[in-house]
């Protein structure tokens, strides 16, 4: 149950990284993390939807669960980005770092977009 957690997890923060990449080669940086919540609300549905998928009957309490694992990609996704932007800043010009607020947003964002993945795939699957 945990490496099927660990697997949903990364590929959410990985989708939303290769996305926020694909898009900075046309759009600029301050844009993207003004967009990037939308990128984690689509990645965090998956997550969810992967879970089941994974996991269908093993998992006790679907909705608790996904919304856990939601909230934990999205600071897993804060944290990924905020070490981005520490390191690669500095050669991409002028940026700024994301504070608080963000956290809670991509936090938030995510964690309902995988519940209500999660219960997407629970009515796909007639669990």
């Amino acid at each position: 149950m945990t490496i099927a957690s660990l697997k949903s997890i990364f590929i959410g923060v990985g989708g939303s990284l290769i996305l926020a990449v694909f898009c900075s080669t046309f759009i600029a940086m301050e844009k993207i993390l003004f967009i990037l919540p939308l990128f984690i609300g689509f990645n965090g549905a998956i997550t969810g939807y992967r879970l089941v998928e994974m996991l269908k009957t093993r998992i006790l309490n679907v909705s608790l669960f996904s919304f856990v694992l939601g909230v934990g990609m999205g600071a897993l996704t804060f944290a990924v980005v905020n070490f981005a932007i520490k390191y690669a800043g500095p050669f991409m010009g002028n940026t700024f770092f994301l504070d608080i607020y963000d956290l809670f947003i991509y936090m938030a964002v995510s964690g309902i977009t995988s519940y209500l993945g999660a219960k997407l795939a629970v009515r796909y699957f007639n669990l």
